[in-house]
């Protein structure tokens, strides 16, 4: 699902022209995510647990990943999709034969997951008002939105620049994330928004093809990504929700087509680049949401 050249090369002069006029965040920087400490233990608990010596015996070399293992699962939260990643890593150390090829390819998968376990998202704007904390890498979880003001266009070459436009005319400042809604099919990107700072930041109505609308309070599932948005990271994260979401199937069920946050510009290196794909849910037995609340692919 890779956009076009010139697609691209709008949205990249769009945000270099905006990062410019508006000045880059000096020092900003996203909160914490609520388990934000129990990530970084698990990342130490891992790399701990990794080979220090290529000569090491590969019984004892396995032994302490497989303990490794155990424990960064119990230090990460009870319903976290990288643990049920660690648990799988530890059932095959406990299955397979023993080998050096066995104990090199456990070691990558995990030195993988420490580096995820341990990046920070690169702030270049705050986020709106009373939004949460970015997913981290490689973690699915479900997550709660308040109500909030975005100015939507249909997407396209020129939406970055009618967005531009926009909020410049009404003096709104950039925020991060912003937003690609998705058609009903979940495969095209359909509309483009940016996030205003507060919900009643404003006024809402069409400014020509840009119109300002208030979104509900939602409930996601959401994974974090880093990288470029490519077609292979995007079916990565499309299988950990999918799996996620079918885990969960007695007490999740899906409202509505998914979504992409993005939350870095070209100025950022594409492998440290952040985003994430979320499916808007309900709990079941809940009301059903509000027309709306799962992102209508119209403006």
């Amino acid at each position: 699902m890779r956009y076009g050249r010139w697609t691209i090369l709008s949205l990249s002069l769009g945000a270099i022209m905006l990062l410019v006029q508006q000045g880059f965040s000096i020092g900003a920087q996203f909160p914490d995510h609520p388990y934000a400490e129990r990530y970084r233990h698990a990342a130490e608990l891992l790399e701990a647990a990794l080979p220090a010596d290529s000569e090491e015996d590969t019984t004892a070399s396995l032994e302490r990943l497989s303990k490794g293992l155990a424990a960064a699962v119990d230090a990460l939260p009870a319903d976290s999709y990288v643990a049920d990643r660690l648990r799988s890593l530890k059932e095959r150390l406990q299955t397979a034969e023993a080998s050096p090829v066995l104990t090199d390819a456990t070691s990558a998968l995990i030195l993988a997951i420490v580096r995820d376990l341990r990046f920070v998202p690169r702030a270049e704007a705050s986020l709106p008002e009373g939004f949460p904390a970015p997913t981290p890498v490689g973690e699915v979880e479900v997550k709660a939105y308040p109500t909030y003001r975005a100015a939507v266009t249909d997407n396209g070459s020129a939406a970055f620049w009618r967005l531009f436009a926009h909020i410049k005319k009404n003096g709104v400042e950039m925020t991060a994330p912003v937003e690609m809604r998705y058609a009903p099919n979940g495969e095209t990107p359909v509309l483009m928004a940016f996030l205003y700072e507060g919900p009643n930041q404003g006024q809402t109505g069409a400014d020509g093809a840009v119109t300002v609308r208030d979104e509900p309070a939602s409930l996601v599932v959401s994974t974090g990504v880093r990288g470029s948005r490519t077609d292979a990271n995007l079916e990565k994260a499309k299988a950990r929700v999918g799996a996620w979401l079918d885990k969960h199937a007695d007490r999740y069920e899906s409202v509505g087509p998914p979504r992409v946050l993005g939350y870095n510009s070209p100025f950022v290196p594409r492998d440290l680049t952040y985003w994430e794909y979320q499916i808007p849910v309900r709990e079941k037995g809940t009301p059903q949401p509000k027309e709306g609340a799962a992102a209508s692919p119209s403006p």
